[in-house]
């Protein structure tokens, strides 16, 4: 290759290696990576095109249809002369040609009803394509906060670990000293150990979490991936004036139950069955067309002469018609009211299914409220906790220091200090994504 064609050649090359940004990556990126690269989304996509033919073909049906054909036939051999009844050897030429047009006048609205079912098709495939990505944003928003969460507690891990071989450096100066015993050198050694292991386990459940983070982004597995925590203040509730979650929940329902793309698929679905419903009270009506044709033909036998020219003889045997066709159905076994029936029925059930996705959207609504107000003053007491342990713990460390507390003491003030600042992490994490529910259910979208 020559070097022009080198220097042509790299920047298209370059454009075709996918780039990944080793971070860090926020909450909103990671959403947005996995709706541009979700096979399921692009899947869906490509069932709207399909949808926009149908509705396409929907509306060619009430166009006529146009055909025309031509036969050539040609015959040798052995045959009976009808003239004479006695055989002769002769070669026949055939040709015909033939062109006709139908066209339906009235099937009953099947054909309006059909129309109308693919434009709702249309509708419900671009409204689950919206329903899509609202659920995989929550997924990943889920799984972003898992994976957060986890490597928050490996950062805990760490320093817990660190601050056990600092004290097992002590307690054994001081097992030199005669200040220590050896046992509790030995429930230090023990503690040191599990604290080992609980970091080992920490590393792996982070690891974990962000290989599903991966996985619903469609990103490379390989890939680093460096998450930018979120913002995990929350309000202190004696500033914050509490929330009319009656009025807030009334508002958010009326927005969610117009706007929800789910509500949205459960409105539409029962339009469709509506439609079908009345698709097949058609197939009881008669249906009538038109059609129309037109044809001519050319023949001789060969070796003879005297024949009309192809010109006069397709003007001789040129033939047309036009015709007006009824068909009614009568009986065909109770298939057209059984079908009737049966769509019916499918009407009614859609009608159910949309009442109690009613009821569902309504308790969904009124939960998130509740638990974001519950775990906003959750994370304010948490909190006061988390200052009061940390307190505790360094008290207790001075005193095992200073030979005043038990190695049994500072493991419990040790693990009340770090049950404390998890349960706050996963307070804030939770508060952060009921936060945004509750703001989607008003209207904000997640992405």
């Amino acid at each position: 290759m020559k070097i022009t064609q080198l220097i042509a050649f790299l920047p298209w090359l370059f454009t075709q290696i996918p780039a990944y940004s080793s971070g860090p990556w926020s909450m909103q990126s990671c959403v947005r990576h996995a709706l541009e690269h979700s096979y399921d989304l692009k899947i869906q996509t490509w069932n709207i095109k399909s949808q926009k033919t149908n509705l396409t073909e929907a509306y060619t049906a009430f166009l006529p249809s146009l055909s025309a054909g031509s036969g050539l036939s040609y015959s040798f051999g052995r045959s009976v002369d009808p003239g004479t009844n006695t055989y002769s050897t002769v070669s026949n030429l055939n040709n015909n040609y033939s062109a006709s047009l139908s066209l339906p006048l009235f099937k009953g609205g099947i054909l309006v009803h059909q129309l109308k079912i693919s434009r709702l098709q249309l509708a419900l495939g671009k409204s689950q394509l919206e329903a899509q990505k609202d659920q995989t944003a929550l997924n990943v928003m889920n799984a972003f906060t898992e994976a957060v969460y986890y490597d928050v507690m490996t950062e805990y891990a760490d320093e817990k670990l660190e601050e056990s071989r600092l004290q097992m450096q002590k307690t054994r100066r001081m097992a030199e000293l005669g200040m220590k015993s050896q046992s509790d050198v030995a429930l230090i050694e023990a503690q040191l150990a599990q604290d080992e292991y609980d970091h080992t386990h920490s590393l792996y459940l982070k690891e974990k979490a962000l290989l599903t983070l991966k996985e619903l982004m469609n990103y490379p597995a390989e890939s680093a991936l460096v998450l930018l925590r979120p913002q995990m203040q929350t309000a202190d509730t004696d500033t914050v004036s509490s929330p009319d979650i009656a009025e807030e929940t009334i508002q958010s329902f009326r927005w969610s139950e117009a706007h929800n793309p789910g509500m949205k698929q459960s409105r539409l679905n029962i339009q469709q069955k509506l439609y079908y419903r009345r698709q097949a009270l058609g197939y009881f009506f008669p249906s009538i067309s038109f059609s129309a044709g037109i044809s001519t033909s050319y023949f001789r036998t060969l070796g003879e002469s005297g024949y009309d020219s192809f010109r006069q003889q397709a003007r001789n045997n040129l033939g047309e018609y036009i015709s007006f066709n009824v068909s009614m159905p009568i009986f065909n076994r109770l298939g057209n009211a059984m079908n009737y029936r049966r769509k019916k029925i499918e009407y009614y059930i859609a009608e159910e299914n949309h009442a109690q996705q009613q009821t569902t959207l309504w308790t969904d609504i009124r939960q998130t409220i509740l638990e974001r107000e519950s775990l906003r003053k959750e994370c304010v007491r948490m909190q006061k906790k988390v200052e009061a342990d940390s307190i505790a713990y360094m008290v207790v460390a001075h005193k095992f220091d200073e030979g005043l507390a038990a190695p049994l003491d500072l493991k419990t003030a040790a693990a009340s200090l770090l049950s404390s600042r998890a349960t706050l992490l996963q307070c804030r994490l939770n508060f952060i994504l009921r936060q945004r529910l509750a703001a989607y259910y008003q209207g904000e979208p997640l992405y």
